[in-house]
């Protein structure tokens, strides 16, 4: 850690340029699939609606949000959730400037239990595992928050000091599909809903969310071999769970059965 707090290490990181996913014929595990997008994105609904369609095509799936922890794990999350070191009201923010760094990594300790264990665990068990909660949103909101803590520090230096954190651990996905929902529609969504990504009708929010979209479209381009962006602004859900469907199937080379076909909302 440097004398400001931000992270800096010195370990090797591949940066740069997107790269392509493995294939998936002759994987010795399941596929990971990543469903990505803001809070309020409809990430949740599109990866339950692709698990069915997953599960009705025969493969062995698994939808996960998050999973059961260890103790040391499950007291750190309990921490995090409970008594947040970033400020939930007024404008957000830390108290102390160390303390950005303090939560990252904290929370990044939390990811990557998942990541070894939880997400590790159902693709020795299943032909799919689906995350509904997508994996590149925890590297997004670490460069957010350090970006927003240390505002002269350039972002694609955070977004590399992050990754070189994350290396060691982090399961990429075989596809990430990112629903891209404009931040201020994926707001009103959230607060119609009543819960994501704290309080989503907070000023803290309204001031968060748009760094934390940009910082996530920098990771998308970052990772652009994995992942598939999906515009889902204007477009009713299940026309956007097609399209998820679609870069699914593309992906496993076979076909996957049609969803429900309510009327068609989209312009």
């Amino acid at each position: 850690m440097c004398c400001c707090g931000v992270i800096a290490l010195a370990a090797e990181t591949h940066v740069g340029a997107g790269f392509a996913p493995p294939p998936v014929i002759g994987l010795d595990r399941g596929v990971l699939i990543t469903v990505e997008g803001v809070w309020g994105a409809g990430k949740t609904t599109a990866a339950s609606d692709l698990g069915r369609r997953l599960t009705a095509a025969g493969f062995s799936t698994a939808v996960l949000h998050y999973g059961p922890l260890d103790e040391v794990t499950g007291r750190l999350a309990e921490l995090l959730d409970s008594r947040p070191l970033r400020a939930r009201s007024g404008l957000g923010g830390y108290r102390l400037p160390h303390h950005a760094t303090v939560d990252v990594l904290a929370r990044l300790a939390r990811e990557a239990f998942h990541h070894r264990h939880t997400y590790a665990a159902a693709l020795a068990g299943h032909d799919v595992v689906v995350v509904d909660h997508g994996v590149y949103s925890k590297i997004a909101y670490a460069v957010t928050v350090l970006g927003e803590q240390h505002p002269h520090e350039q972002v694609q230096e955070l977004l590399d000091r992050v990754r070189a954190v994350v290396d060691p651990w982090f399961l990429h996905p075989d596809l990430a599909v990112w629903l891209d929902v404009p931040w201020p529609l994926a707001r009103e969504r959230a607060i119609a809903r009543g819960h994501g990504g704290g309080t989503p009708g907070s000023v803290e929010r309204l001031v968060f969310l748009p760094r934390y979209a940009a910082a996530y479209r920098l990771v998308a381009a970052t990772y652009s071999g994995r992942v598939r962006r999906i515009l889902a602004a204007a477009r009713c859900p299940p026309c956007v769970h097609t399209d998820v469907a679609a870069h699914v199937a593309a992906l496993l080379r076979t076909d996957l059965p049609a969803g429900p076909q309510p009327a068609c909302s989209c312009p």
